[in-house]
């Protein structure tokens, strides 16, 4: 049996979250399927940057857990921020060495992503819909859609926490090749839709259309 791919951040003993799934290398079109692990492990060693040294996040936790993420975020934010390097973090006032304050940091990165962050009216939201059909929110004003993007990279890359509750039609998407979308579409289904109301309404003429055949 292939090992499961969690990509919705489940545990492996979730069986409902985590897809045994092959990859495809599209750089290659005679490349066989390899086993989704090992892919992510290719990944890996492809892309961590061991030359140089490591890039060091400094960030503080002391005003409480909304302006953490903002002091993580700015990271994220930066050009200068070289995520393919190995990760050390420094928090304000602390001291704190080897692999637990990187952990910490990239956890707090994957809840801004994961929980959006605090704004005078209402939060700051990057994922929305209802479990396991959560969508990334399409609004071009947040100008913050790189960002988002870096942390789940960077969390991928070097061993931190991801997504839970995406919809099917990401995971189908991150594990098909491409070229599989025209003739196998993804499993949309009517909850993928976060907008509750625009939900309702095409449940309600979905059901009376199927009433008419």
């Amino acid at each position: 049996m292939p090992p499961k791919l969690c990509i919705s951040g489940a545990q492996q003993d979730e069986e409902d979250d985590c897809l045994p799934v092959k990859m495809i290398d599209s750089r290659n079109e005679d490349a066989q399927p390899v086993d989704a692990m090992d892919a992510l492990q290719r990944f890996r060693d492809e892309v961590i940057d061991e030359n140089n040294p490591r890039q060091l996040f400094s960030v503080s936790r002391m005003e409480g857990v909304e302006e953490l993420k903002r002091d993580i975020l700015v990271n994220y934010k930066s050009k200068k921020s070289n995520l393919k390097a190995r990760p050390r973090v420094r928090f304000e006032g602390k001291e704190g060495a080897g692999s637990r304050p990187v952990r910490e940091f990239l956890l707090g990165a994957m809840k801004i992503a994961d929980e959006g962050i605090a704004n005078t009216l209402k939060p700051i939201m990057f994922f929305e819909g209802v479990k396991d059909h959560r969508l990334p929110v399409h609004d071009q004003s947040l100008r913050l859609t790189g960002a988002i993007g870096r942390i789940i990279g960077q969390c991928a890359l070097h061993g931190g926490p991801v997504l839970h509750g995406l919809s099917s039609v990401i995971k189908y998407h991150l594990a098909s090749p491409s070229a599989d979308m025209r003739e196998n579409p993804p499993p949309i289904s009517v909850e993928d839709i976060s907008d509750t109301d625009l939900r309702h309404l095409i449940s309600e003429v979905s059901l009376t259309l199927n009433q008419l055949k």
